[in-house]
């Protein structure tokens, strides 16, 4: 494993944890060029919790990603002891009564992820 340079540290980016290639597509092009944008299936997918730790926010599918999200969440908050936001989009009420109390910080419409998503890169954007 490679270690991370300074300018990759300081480089903004963020994690899309969905199957959804029209959705993950939509998401990266909302991002622009100057955000280091990383698209995988399950948050395992993204490697190593330290290399998980360089990007400043992830956005969780709750409909499309591969595997359960609570699992998904549980993954992150207690295997990883990640504290990183996560940005859950999508999903029913049962589905963010199950996600909320497992640490998704916030929870969105599929149909408004997108909107918020500047929101999201000018606060974490630092």
């Amino acid at each position: 494993m490679s270690q991370p340079t300074i300018s990759r540290r300081l480089q903004p980016g963020f994690i899309i944890v969905t199957t959804d290639d029209a959705i993950a597509r939509e998401l990266k092009e909302a991002a622009g060029e100057d955000w280091q944008v990383e698209v995988v299936p399950a948050i395992e997918d993204a490697g190593e919790w330290n290399e998980i730790l360089l990007y400043r926010f992830i956005l969780l599918d709750l409909e499309q990603g591969a595997g359960d999200p609570v699992e998904q969440l549980q993954r992150i908050r207690r295997e990883y002891m990640i504290n990183t936001p996560v940005l859950a989009f999508g999903g029913d009420k049962a589905t963010w009564d199950r996600v909320r109390p497992e640490g998704a910080d916030r929870l969105f419409e599929r149909s408004e992820i997108t909107a918020k998503l500047p929101e999201f890169m000018e606060a974490l954007g630092w």
